[in-house]
């Protein structure tokens, strides 16, 4: 019997490879059922809200995170991503065009000639080698601040990721199934810490939604006082899950950062982003 992510999500327990390949997955239908678990698990919570992480669930975080985006950590970082854009604009307005604003918000989608998810990062990298640069270290450093710039003139715009094709229909299964996969030693799933327990507590951290994840990164994080892209935070949870993570830019991680940004679609882009 097929169980759908709803399904899935509510009991938090994973969906492996034989449920998700023996029918098709509907991703709108997918979508759809991840609003209507968040709205059922917190309906006074709106849907644009989500767009702020795990400072929805507590008012008194959110008043300190509010305070600290007056004057943010990372604009020293949006800063050094225009100086590195700058810096090759040539290179980079070639593959991106010369408006700033309209990059990060195609991001990431499907490329039916190549079959896989292109995603915004492993874009800036491939434009690099293409010009013969040296392509930069992923997770941080000047590959998260030219994103975080890219991402700071894209605010306000609304996530649309596009479903047209059967082969973006299976990344997009194949990102829903890294994401409900129980895996490491502590035996958890990308599910069972931001769908089932999103809003509780892991020590003294509130566990984040996965609706509206892709809006805010990269993201300055407090404890290490560094610019963190997706992967980068993906990476991080895949350690404390004490997991072997998958290699940057593979295509386990494009098609996760896939699936996470179809179901957040229309939801405003407001990166980067300030998290403790």
């Amino acid at each position: 019997m097929k169980k759908t992510l709803l399904i899935a999500l509510s009991l938090g327990v994973a969906v492996g490879a034989a449920s998700t390949s023996a029918l098709a997955v509907d991703p709108e239908m997918d979508r759809q059922q991840v609003l209507n678990f968040f709205t059922a698990k917190n309906p006074k919570i709106a849907h644009k809200e989500y767009i702020n992480g795990a400072y929805i669930y507590d008012a008194d975080k959110k008043a300190q995170w509010e305070a600290a985006e007056e004057f943010p950590p990372y604009l020293d970082d949006i800063d050094a991503g225009e100086a590195e854009w700058n810096k090759h604009q040539t290179i980079y307005e070639k593959c991106f065009g010369s408006d700033v604003s309209k990059v990060r918000v195609k991001y990431p989608y499907f490329d039916d000639a190549a079959n896989k998810v292109v995603t915004l990062e492993g874009s800036i990298n491939k434009c690099r080698t293409d010009a013969g640069l040296k392509a930069y270290k992923t997770g941080k450093g000047k590959l998260a601040q030219v994103s975080a710039y890219l991402g700071y003139n894209a605010r306000g715009q609304i996530i649309n990721v596009k479903i047209e094709s059967e082969g973006a229909r299976k990344a997009y299964e194949a990102g829903r199934a890294v994401f409900t996969q129980v895996r490491g030693q502590l035996g958890l799933s990308c599910a069972k810490c931001h769908a089932y327990n999103a809003g509780r507590k892991a020590r003294s951290n509130i566990m984040s939604p996965f609706l509206g994840h892709p809006t805010h990164f990269p993201v300055y994080r407090a404890k290490s006082q560094s610019l963190h892209t997706l992967e980068g935070r993906y990476v991080g949870c895949m350690k404390n899950m004490r997991a072997t993570p998958f290699k940057p830019q593979s295509a386990e991680f494009k098609n996760l950062e896939f699936f996470e940004a179809y179901v957040s679609n229309g939801l405003e882009i407001n990166a980067p982003g300030y998290r403790e």
